[in-house]
């Protein structure tokens, strides 16, 4: 019997989908100069999209870490990975040669050396994402023995060092003056006791245990907005150098911006209508296509359709990147290979 897919779990991923096109569609606006309203507005709009990626290591921890299939590493080899990096090498190698072509003449040496470098390196800037991914997916199971075994209160103390190692520290040893921020730099020591994204994987999973939600509804609406509010300040406050160190608040805002709207969607669970459900079902198995492929598709609205806005672009990109892999997931060989 085919397993039941969590609605919650796939709308998240489908919301995350969206806010990272609508990142990576911003690009362009966001780098131009001199600040204008129009800056302003596409900041603001960044500022938000900046809990996409967490949304998405958190549906992964919530997903491996409650799978019995986690400590299997012949099931993690031949088809976890397989499944996550199989589609990544493929989109890498299509992207490197196309995201030049449509730039201009493609320097084959460029696009070799681009290929050989692609280890630690990903040939388009929001493939980033895929690296620290692949890297939790190899210590899942791992992750997943220490989530069977922990406890709420030494799970907070976990989350504690991350926010603290990872979050607060780094920041304010590069946004505060040098002959400061030296004195906050941990080193080498705390990444070896806390890893970059491993916070997000632990708090999906946590959430996903939840069984009552003693958190009331209006708070739980208004709380991430108030958060998102502030830290849209900060963007433009930390915009003085001086007050650069601000972003120490955001980076810890982030998470728990997250983890609010992880709730919110997950208490919706029993009440999503059969018609939201339906195109959820269909969208949520396209949206890692999406990502791999939104890219080339936000790179050629903008070569083609020049004039267009932030907006246009990134409604063009979205629609257009749904086709494509919606097209290939339906050729069965192919589909293993892009989608």
């Amino acid at each position: 019997m085919k397993k039941k897919r969590l609605i919650y779990v796939d709308t998240i991923r489908v919301f995350a989908m969206l806010l990272v096109v609508l990142a990576h569609a911003c690009a362009n606006d966001l780098a131009a100069t001199p600040r204008t309203l129009k800056w302003d507005v596409v900041n603001s709009i960044v500022i938000i999209t900046e809990i996409a990626v967490p949304l998405f290591f958190m549906i992964s921890g919530a997903m491996v870490l409650n799978s019995r299939k986690t400590y299997d590493l012949k099931y993690l080899f031949k088809h976890r990975l397989v499944r996550v990096v199989v589609p990544f090498l493929v989109w890498s190698v299509v992207s490197a040669f196309l995201a030049r072509w449509l730039a201009g003449p493609v320097d084959m040496n460029d696009f070799a050396n681009t290929l050989l470098l692609m280890y630690h390196k990903p040939v388009l800037v929001a493939y980033w994402f895929m690296y620290p991914l692949i890297g939790l997916y190899l210590l899942s199971p791992f992750l997943k023995a220490i989530a069977d075994k922990i406890d709420d209160k030494t799970l907070l103390y976990l989350l504690i060092l991350w926010a603290v190692i990872d979050l607060v520290l780094p920041t304010l040893t590069t946004t505060t003056p040098k002959n400061i921020g030296m004195y906050f730099d941990s080193f080498d020591l705390g990444r070896i006791v806390v890893s970059k994204d491993i916070g997000y994987f632990f708090i999906g999973y946590r959430i996903s245990k939840i069984e009552r939600h003693h958190l009331k509804l209006n708070l739980n609406i208004l709380l991430p907005i108030i958060l998102l509010a502030i830290n849209i300040v900060i963007s433009f406050l930390a915009l003085n150098k001086n007050l650069n160190f601000l972003n120490a608040v955001s980076n810890v805002n982030i998470p728990i911006i997250a983890a609010l709207i992880f709730i919110l969607f997950k208490r919706f669970e029993p009440k999503y209508t059969d018609n939201f459900s339906r195109i959820i079902e269909l969208l949520a198995p396209l949206t890692y296509g999406v990502y791999l492929v939104h890219g080339l598709a936000i790179q050629t609205v903008q070569k083609y359709y020049v004039t267009a806005n932030f907006l246009y672009v990134w409604l063009l990109s979205v629609v257009a990147s749904l086709l494509i892999i919606f097209v290939l997931s339906k050729i069965p060989v192919v589909k293993r290979l892009f989608t």
